[in-house]
């Protein structure tokens, strides 16, 4: 472990800072990317999650970094042994690309970011401000008003949840006949004069229910609001039916989706797990068909059918990808969240289902459009996909994905109409002997044209472009299918399996059965 002295001289005002990492050049690398680059200060580098543990509780750092994955205690191990503890401290996972399961835990345990390796400069900076934002913002809630005591019972450490229930015992007192409701609202999709309009709405509705006590809480690092009721059951339920018709007000008029959910509790003892059912019903929102107030008592946990994977779908969208067939992926995206968001399928088979296609869609993207692999690897759109709550999130998250990897902007800005009648023939055609001959013909043109106008469209020649494109997709073939090879060979456009299987190793530096 390397601690730095306190009166170490600091840059600027910026956040105090811990590296807990094992592997010593992404430490050290780190360290000197925040020190150059940032107006943080670096006050300890530990090598494992213990000597982390130990260093954070007697230094009080406002940040730890750490990764994801290390010898012995892991970086999720060591936060959540912290939070048991009831240690505070703002935090950075970094990883590997799309580890599904570990993302899901860091955001669990509280991660406030979720950087993948390897760490750029601009990545890294972004995140330290928008972390640096948060803390200064919490600098100025000294001020203990009943709605920080509700953010402090639901999201604070043991020893703020503590307090707070104690302050909030005296503020919404238990009366007998009285029960509480608790709603969850996610604002994170809507803008700011929708957000205004809603709590306007909000505001007449609670003048109609004056009988009732309300308290709310707003949590900006997740986009939840929390509003606490107590009254009578039957002026409770009447709440939550106005409360359902001002949402689906929303989504008929507005076309906007508010997730929202409801569940309700006889005593304040129960608040926590109330909450907990509430929000994981709300993480399935996106599942329903309902575009209301969703109640608890509706929210099924487990799936009821198990969600069979859209394959075609998926081959559907990165041959689109490969030949950057903008509509043709948009189009695919569709068919592939049609076939998976339903009822029938639980929340986390659906988001692991769109991690997948993303896991795919960046296989595509490193073979041929490395610079939106790089690009698309330095900015956080997994963590978008496990914590999305709408469907147009969902959707959204993907075409980040599709847009960059397609690179509309450059497919858009070939505007010759033989080029993109030519990847239009090779996307229908290369499964057939295709050539440029062949393609020229079909045109109308000559080849030697073709070829000229292809290599300054393309940046490629015609036949180096279609044996990429045959590969890529027989790669996949080979990955996603228990096709033998002489099938997937024919599958591509090769007849002969053993020149298939030379032009393969030619292209990847293995052969098809290695690759398997």
């Amino acid at each position: 472990m390397r601690g730095y002295d306190e009166n170490y001289t600091r840059k600027g005002d910026g956040m105090r800072i811990v590296i807990v990492e094992d592997e010593i050049a992404i430490r050290d690398g780190l360290e000197k990317m925040i020190s150059a680059a940032t107006e943080h200060t670096v006050i300890g580098a530990c090598k494992n999650a213990m000597e982390g543990i130990a260093f954070i509780k007697e230094n009080h750092p406002d940040l730890v970094i750490t990764d994801i994955r290390m010898h012995g205690m892991d970086g999720l191990e060591m936060l959540e042994n912290l939070k048991e503890q009831g240690v505070e401290i703002y935090s950075i996972i970094i990883s590997g690309y799309a580890e599904f399961e570990y993302a899901k835990r860091a955001l669990s345990v509280g991660a406030q970011e979720y950087l993948l390796k390897p760490v750029s400069v601009d990545a890294l900076q972004e995140t330290l401000e928008r972390i640096e934002n948060k803390h200064i913002e919490s600098k100025f809630q000294f001020v203990k008003k009943p709605e920080n005591y509700a953010r402090e019972y639901f999201f604070g450490t043991k020893e703020e949840q503590s307090e707070a229930a104690k302050a909030l015992k005296n503020i919404f007192k238990e009366e007998m006949g009285k029960i509480y409701g608790i709603i969850a609202c996610y604002f994170g999709n809507l803008k700011k004069d929708d957000i205004k309009e809603m709590e306007y709405r909000l505001r007449s509705i609670k003048r109609q229910f004056r009988e009732l006590e309300f308290l709310d809480a707003w949590e900006e690092r997740i986009s939840l609001r929390i509003l606490i009721f107590k009254g009578q059951r039957k002026e409770i339920l009447l709440f939550a039916d106005s409360f359902d018709e001002m949402a689906r007000y929303g989504y008929h008029k507005k076309e906007r989706e508010i997730p929202l959910c409801m569940g309700t509790c006889e005593t304040m003892e129960e608040w926590k797990d109330c909450f907990e059912t509430v929000q994981k019903a709300l993480l399935s929102y996106f599942t329903k068909d309902n575009y209301g107030l969703l109640r608890t008592e509706e929210f099924v946990e487990e799936s009821t059918k198990e969600l069979e994977y859209p394959i075609q779908a998926e081959r559907r969208i990165l041959l689109a990808l490969e030949t950057g067939n903008y509509q043709e992926m948009k189009a695919g995206l569709d068919e592939f969240l049609e076939q998976t968001i339903s009822e029938e399928h639980g929340a986390e088979e659906i988001r692991y289902g769109a991690v997948k296609l993303i896991t795919r869609m960046m296989d595509v993207a490193k073979e041929i459009n490395r610079k939106a692999y790089e690009s698309l690897q330095e900015k956080d759109y997994l963590k978008g996909v496990l914590t999305a709550y709408t469907r147009t999130e969902m959707y959204e998250i993907l075409m980040k994905y599709g847009d960059e990897i397609c690179d509309r902007r450059m497919k858009e800005g070939i505007s010759n109409y033989t080029i993109n009648r030519t990847l239009e023939y090779i996307r229908i055609h290369y499964k057939e002997g295709i050539s440029l001959e062949k393609t020229a013909e079909v045109l109308n043109i000559t080849p030697e044209y073709l070829s000229m106008l292809f290599k300054r469209e393309m940046g490629m020649n015609f036949s180096v472009f279609l044996k990429k494109f045959r590969i890529s997709h027989a790669k996949r073939l080979l990955k996603t299918t228990d096709m033998k090879i002489y099938e997937v060979a024919q599958e591509c456009g090769y007849s002969n399996s053993n020149y298939f299987t030379k032009v393969f190793k030619e292209v990847t530096g293995i052969s098809p059965a290695e690759y398997r």
